[in-house]
């Protein structure tokens, strides 16, 4: 079969018998423009890879030791901005943040001041020129390049081409001449579709057009990015950290602010490892924890870190206490400095998330991209640098935002953007 026609499209697509003939045409269209066999066959193939990875992971854990790994205090580093040089920036910045606009509107938000809403730029009110998380931190690192007498590379990973923050973001950094940064560059993710539990596409109407339903890559798409050169061939990303000297990679989020020393911190504590993840230590670990844990797995004699989420993990998990300080696990803040060679030399594996909604009316199916997570389980020589949770603010909802204006002003970061 060259191109999908209607009667191929019945097997492929959830309820197709529902559509009118127009609708079917229409769909059948964008179809073979977009998602030809070839294409939904390997999205097939790579939610299958995701599924099977998923049951591998549970099954390492039977019969594994589960260890502390190793980590970093920050009393143990003396961060310097000129730690930087080496290093490129990504902010991924691709969230559009449908929580916090719901809880914008219902603070009595108008609906028309949010068209053209990203997280990543919402204004923080009562910081100066009323700056959002991206800015903010587009400044800092304006701030670091004069410290350290360095032009350092930044990177903003958006969400998918026909996104608002794909259209946005560029637009605002035009405006604001890069925010004094002479090197950026924007990325707009990858994205998949959303097939339900037996692999069928999802259609749906937004603003009166048939679409299918698709998600951005998931945490890991934007590192997946990093690797992929342009059209014609041109250098990726990594290529070009490379050519502006930088051999490692720090990643955050756009969409949380930062304690100045942070970022150096971060490129002080990679050193000599391949890769090193930020995590903050608990101090009780209860099986509701939310989120997601370094821990170390020998098992047969082989040992790697990895990052088990909540589904994941057990009671011995749990229980692992570090004999030094008296932690338990730390938890993953999102947060890493790696060496650029670790994702040369490595893809992330297929990943799956825990069952999440397609539509109201239909089963909840899994996600299907790569997770950030993973990087750390590739690395041979992985590290976690273990911060206080009062270095970093993360914006989620509306009741955030007063108390991320005013941690800027406590980290300096207003004054930084009133002189940049």
């Amino acid at each position: 079969m060259s191109a999908w026609d209607i009667d191929s499209l019945s097997s492929v697509i959830n309820n197709f018998s529902q559509y009118n003939d127009d609708q079917k045409a229409t769909i059948c269209s964008i179809m073979n423009n977009s998602y030809p066999l070839s294409v939904l066959e390997n999205q097939r193939n790579c939610r299958r890879r995701a599924l099977a990875n998923t049951n591998t992971i549970k099954e390492s854990l039977s019969g594994a030791v589960q260890e502390f790994p190793a980590y970093i205090l920050p009393q143990q580093l003396r961060p310097d901005t000129r730690s930087l040089k080496k290093f490129g920036l990504v902010f991924t910045a691709g969230g559009e943040g449908e929580r916090l606009r719901l809880s914008l509107l219902k603070r009595g938000v108008p609906a028309e001041k949010l068209e053209d809403f990203t997280k990543a730029t919402f204004p923080l009110p009562g910081f100066y020129g009323e700056m959002g998380t991206l800015p903010i931190n587009l400044a800092m690192i304006s701030s670091f390049c004069k410290q350290a007498g360095c032009n350092i590379p930044v990177v903003i990973t958006t969400g998918p081409e026909n996104s608002i923050t794909a259209r946005v973001i560029p637009q605002l950094l035009d405006r604001f001449n890069n925010f004094g940064l002479k090197y950026v560059k924007v990325i707009a993710q990858e994205e998949r579709l959303h097939l339900t539990n037996d692999e069928k596409v999802v259609f749906t109407t937004i603003d009166g057009k048939l679409q299918p339903v698709t998600q951005p890559d998931e945490t890991g798409g934007p590192l997946m990015k990093l690797k992929k050169r342009g059209s014609g061939g041109t250098e990726s990303i990594l290529e070009w950290f490379e050519s502006s000297g930088c051999t490692q990679t720090i990643l955050m989020q756009a969409t949380a602010i930062y304690e100045q020393k942070l970022l150096p911190m971060m490129a002080e504590a990679l050193g000599d490892h391949d890769c090193c993840g930020v995590g903050i230590m608990r101090k009780c670990f209860p099986a509701t924890d939310p989120f997601g844990t370094y821990v170390k797995i020998n098992k047969a004699d082989q040992k790697r870190v990895i990052i088990l989420e909540q589904d994941m993990r057990n009671d011995q998990t749990r229980s692992v206490v570090d004999s030094l300080n008296g932690f338990y696990l730390p938890y993953n803040t999102g947060f890493y400095a790696f060496n650029n060679r670790l994702l040369l030399e490595n893809d992330l594996p297929d990943f799956a998330t825990p069952p999440k909604e397609i539509l109201p009316e239909l089963p909840r199916a899994p996600k299907i991209g790569y997770a950030a997570t993973d990087l750390i389980s590739r690395a041979r020589n992985p590290v976690v640098l273990a911060i206080d949770q009062s270095m970093f603010g993360v914006l989620k909802t509306a009741d955030d935002l007063e108390m991320l204006s005013e941690l800027g002003k406590s980290f300096g970061l207003e004054t930084i953007c009133k002189n940049r």
